[in-house]
């Protein structure tokens, strides 16, 4: 009596004649009648026979657990879910991507004591919009999660941390060894063997892998590896169906090694993968693998665009690492060739100095030091800093320092020195660029230090007794104004007391993000404080280490004391 007063109900409503699939619920779960669900995702069963089955039986495909929990939870309260989405699998067809169903679920009817008779359960296929929101949502995460360093192992991680659990349930990032050390991309076109080098990796504790599956492999050109081939065209690989392949059959898709490490894979749980080719600026430079683990549903190809899109992003952001550690590499033995490798002995005077290159810095800096003998019994003391963080900096950093060795023959004094500094640095640079530079001169026999500053911060003169001060001196503008006459660079004589010690830095020593500069030399004062018992050189080391654990600049420190 129940099936026919609910089906001459939906014929009144016309929901019988809706598009849209319906399933009608009693009260214990059993299916009264069926709409057009049954054509896609049925198992045959004829719409207008499915009475007194399961949705099981009816819909073999769809997540019946989710329906059949939210339908009792409807039956229950008596209140329509309106926002429940399932995912289905055609029968027949495991390599396709599971539709996703939006459904509502209304409660029908009522007993003797006002419970519901059951529940019209009404599905919408959503699939294409699910998956353009998948899509957005992991290029979204992807642009924030991804290439947050220059680093390109990190980069690597930050590309799996995405792609798990959300896409893949393990995976890894494969470089080619001539990109990771010799910096080299290139193709995979001729009949060169490749050695690739996992850089990345994510698997789950619960999957043990083998360990030799973090060595390197080899890639070899093979006339029947269908894999080598399409990856030589930047073509993703596809292997739904990797849990029940023969090694044969493995061996007819992979190469070599390969062959090992997908069986270590499939031993380690993976049953399904996809394999796509890291491209960047035309050339392949690794590969990224990305598995599906014992309990997940297999790869559908239209997961193949979502992973495509994905390493895209991360080919991006790691060629860009690749780059940078060129660049920097570059720019750091550029830098250490201009800078002098030892500072001449200096009778009357110890010396000591530090210089480390910024650890957090995109690239290099200029900061340089020197030290010059100079006729008779005096000595030229030179810290400078150059704008800019590049190539460029070093390049004229090294610039600079060879024409102030070649001013301080000339036997000038200070100021003298940085007003041809400054016309020597406007000819080298743009009006954006310029330096800073302190130049001073010690007279072992008098004792006393003749200097000149051009934009740079304060000497620092650390007594015997701990206390420190900074020496009052005009400032000077920084070199590269070409304003020879307007500079008015001075040159201050002072008398530093016995033992004391002169301290020359750039400022990487003393700024600090969100501080101002008398809070760094405050800083500065302090630590100057602490390593006054110190031998000198341990002192300038402890300096350093004090100041700029991990330094954001570059750093130059040259301390001198007159016993």
């Amino acid at each position: 009596m129940l099936e026919s007063e609910t089906l001459d109900a939906l014929r009144r409503t016309g929901l019988m004649r809706s598009p849209l699939s319906v399933v009608v619920f009693d009260a214990e779960l059993r299916v009264i009648w069926a709409q057009k669900a049954g054509e896609r995702l049925g198992s045959g069963i004829p719409a207008s026979d499915p009475a007194g089955r399961r949705l099981g039986e009816v819909l073999p495909g769809v997540d019946v657990d989710l329906i059949e929990q939210s339908v009792r939870q409807v039956l229950l309260s008596g209140q329509p879910s309106l926002d429940l989405e399932v995912t289905a699998q055609r029968p027949g067809h495991p390599g396709d991507e599971e539709e996703v169903w939006s459904c509502i679920q209304v409660a029908f009817g009522g007993g003797e004591e006002g419970q519901p008779a059951g529940v019209i359960h009404i599905m919408r296929e959503v699939t294409e919009r699910a998956r353009a929101q998948r899509r957005l949502a992991l290029a979204d995460e992807a642009s924030a999660r991804i290439g947050t360093t220059l680093d390109i192992s990190q980069t690597g991680r930050e590309l799996l941390s995405v792609a798990i659990p959300r896409l893949a349930d393990a995976g890894a990032v494969d470089l080619l060894t001539t990109v990771v050390e010799v910096d080299q991309a290139t193709g995979l076109a001729d009949d060169e063997a490749r050695h690739l080098q996992r850089v990345a990796m994510q698997w789950p504790a619960d999957h043990p892998i083998q360990a030799d599956y973090l060595r390197r492999y080899t890639w070899t050109r093979s006339s029947s590896s269908k894999l080598y081939e399409r990856l030589a065209t930047g073509s993703p690989i596809f292997v739904p169906d990797l849990g029940t392949m023969t090694p044969e059959q493995i061996g007819e898709v992979a190469w070599g090694t390969g062959v090992d490490r997908m069986l270590a894979a499939r031993a380690a749980g993976a049953h399904s993968l996809i394999v796509v080719p890291l491209v960047a600026r035309g050339a392949i430079i690794g590969v990224v693998v990305l598995y599906r683990l014992a309990g997940s549903r297999p790869f559908a190809r239209s997961d193949l665009p979502l992973a495509r899109d994905l390493v895209s992003r991360g080919a991006v952001s790691i060629d860009n690492a690749r780059l940078y550690t060129r660049e920097r590499a570059t720019a750091l033995a550029l830098q250490r060739g201009l800078l002098p490798r030892q500072i001449p002995d200096v009778p009357g005077l110890e010396l000591a100095h530090r210089y480390v290159p910024a650890q957090t810095a995109a690239e290099v800096g200029g900061d340089w030091f020197d030290v010059i003998p100079l006729p008779p019994d005096r000595c030229a003391l030179i810290v400078g800093d150059v704008t800019g963080h590049d190539i460029r900096a070093a390049s004229l950093m090294g610039q600079l320092r060879t024409a102030t060795r070649t001013l301080a023959t000339l036997d000038l004094a200070p100021a003298e020195v940085l007003t041809r500094l400054d016309l020597i640095t406007a000819d080298l640079t743009d009006d954006e660029t310029g330096a800073t530079c302190i130049y001073a001169v010690h007279d072992v026999a008098a004792g006393g230090w003749d200097i000149s500053r051009a934009g740079h911060p304060l000497p620092a003169v650390l007594r015997p007794d701990g206390s420190s001060t900074f020496l009052d001196m005009p400032p000077g503008l920084p070199l590269g104004t070409g304003l020879a006459g307007a500079a008015r660079y001075q040159t201050a004589r002072f008398e530093v007391p016995s033992r004391s010690v002169l301290v020359l830095y750039t400022d990487g020593l003393i700024e600090r993000p969100g501080a101002d500069l008398d809070t760094g030399m405050a800083g500065l004062a302090s630590a100057l404080r602490a390593v006054c018992t110190l031998p000198l050189r341990e002192a300038c080391g402890t300096l350093l280490d004090t100041l700029a654990p991990s330094p954001a600049d570059d750093i130059a420190i040259l301390m001198a004391q007159a016993p």
